[in-house]
């Protein structure tokens, strides 16, 4: 071999020395190898997400051209394990970069895993790592314990789909276990970050368990993801040895995982990264075409949900309808309104008032004549479980009249009917009704008829109904309704 030959193989093995796979640690090594692994599973699990495609159209953060990001990012994946370091720079910026071109890639599981591979790679990122699965174990329990949508159809869903009979008698229950147990463990990883080793791995491989075709059968995806968490979370909580930060960076990063996911509550951190994992309390979309209407979802041949934000319904909404075509965003948080939209000729959408969406005042010829509201799940599943009558035109069409009865009627059930816009008629005769409780009739805007008959209701009740302008109907034999106050109920209508 020529000197200059073996200069060059030197210089490689001196290259490869410092900047390759052999420059980490056997145990950095082993742990990066398996995040690899999981982030090509999971790649692989989803590539249509990262090609271009007709439908679901591609939701690009600004005017970009549409590019296909399957093979950087396999090709930066082949990077980490020959130059590790440059190549998990390479790797963040394509992820990065396929996001802001399509924000349909914003799921979790894809960061996630890339925060445990620089844990592995960066010694900087150990603390940063250890305080994000902090981070999200904790908020994963606690916006669970805030969701009266866990405790209701989520949980109930995930019990009876797993193939448990009797699912209405324990899935609070198991609800509960669930979101302390991922809270505890998040305390842990606070606290006692070697004990929280323990509960990470067995908590990461039951869900594995779960979600695998032994039961779920359902959302693939992240089967990787918690194996990553599993392994290598588990790595970074055991080699965790001091319980406060230690410096100001460290701090600064401790409190940035701990507090940002505040924002989804006001909608300014995505719930994707917020800890909102199966508790399903999200925003929702639903298009009325003049075909019929459409709910924005997910899953299919993607593999993964839809990112339900409320810019991301907007933006499929201005991608995939026509002019002249509704978007209702049905808003679960406190602190947010639901939204209204109606597509303009130029393919954006305009934000309009409840009463213009359900009164059609912005219709165009060639769209629907009016918006249809989205019923939301939490309140068919709160009435259903009560054993409140609901009727629909079509299987698909929403719910237009409740009927309650003596036995299933309580006021916390009529307040769930904000939560189904299109109802047209409520029969209430025969309950427990009560003035009070007719207050949660005022936001029924489509309501016509209402069936009072031998209840407790007074004027003072009725009277509470004087703003809803389709009201024409009022039931009141054997209450002690005025017919002055009826007339007047009526007559105020427009």
């Amino acid at each position: 071999m020529e000197a200059k030959d073996v200069a060059v193989e030197s210089q490689l093995q001196r290259f490869f020395r410092v900047h390759g796979l052999q420059s980490l640690d056997k145990v950095r090594s082993a742990l990066l190898l398996v995040g690899v692994a999981c982030q090509f599973a999971t790649v692989f699990i989803t590539e249509p997400l990262w090609l271009i495609r007709e439908m679901p159209p591609n939701l690009p953060t600004f005017m970009l051209p549409e590019i296909d990001f399957l093979w950087p990012v396999y090709f930066s994946l082949v990077a980490v394990l020959i130059v590790p370091r440059q190549g998990m720079a390479a790797h963040w910026a394509v992820i990065v970069v396929a996001g802001f071109f399509d924000q349909y890639r914003l799921q979790p599981q894809f960061y996630a895993i890339a925060v445990l591979m620089s844990a592995c790679v960066w010694e900087s990122w150990h603390n940063f790592a250890r305080w994000f699965l902090v981070s999200t174990w904790l908020w994963a329990g606690l916006q669970k314990l805030v969701s009266s949508d866990w405790f209701g159809h989520a949980s109930f869903w995930l019990v009876q789909r797993a193939g448990f009979e009797g699912a209405t008698d324990y899935h609070v229950g198991i609800a509960v276990i669930i979101a302390l147990t991922e809270l505890s463990i998040g305390i842990l990883g606070w606290v006692r970050p070697r004990w929280a080793t323990y509960g990470g791995i067995l908590m990461h491989s039951g869900i594995i368990v779960v979600l695998s075709p032994i039961f779920l059968d359902w959302n693939e995806s992240v089967i990787p993801w918690n194996l990553s968490l599993s392994v290598s979370g588990g790595w970074v909580m055991w080699t965790s040895r001091d319980v406060c930060p230690r410096t100001v960076i460290q701090l600064g990063g401790a409190i940035a995982w701990l507090t940002l996911p505040l924002g989804f509550f006001v909608g300014w951190m995505d719930h994707g990264f917020s800890g909102v994992l199966y508790s399903d309390s999200l925003p929702r979309g639903q298009i009325t075409r003049s075909e019929g209407i459409q709910r924005i979802r997910g899953w299919g041949d993607l593999h993964v949900p839809f990112p339900n934000e409320r810019r991301t319904l907007r933006m499929f909404f201005e991608q995939s309808a026509a002019p002249g075509d509704y978007l209702h965003v049905s808003d679960p948080r406190y602190f947010l309104e639901d939204q209204y939209f109606v597509l303009e000729q130029d393919g954006t959408a305009r934000e309009i008032a409840r009463d213009a969406f359900f009164d059609g005042v912005d219709s165009v010829e060639s769209g629907p004549p009016f918006g249809v509201g989205l019923d939301e799940i939490r309140a068919i599943f709160a009435l259903r479980q009560a054993g409140v009558k609901m009727l629909r035109e079509s299987a698909d069409a929403p719910v237009y009249a409740v009927a309650f009865t003596s036995e299933n009627y309580s006021p916390s059930l009529l307040k769930a009917l904000r939560g189904l816009p299109n109802v047209r008629q409520v029969q209430l005769s025969g309950t427990r009704v009560t003035d009070a409780d007719l207050e949660s009739l005022a936001c029924l805007y489509l309501l016509t008829g209402l069936g009072i008959e031998n209840t407790a209701v007074t004027d003072e009740g009725i009277e509470k109904l004087v703003e809803l302008p389709f009201l024409s109907s009022i039931e009141s034999a054997g209450t002690s309704i005025s017919d002055e106050c009826l007339q007047r109920i009526l007559d105020s209508q427009h």
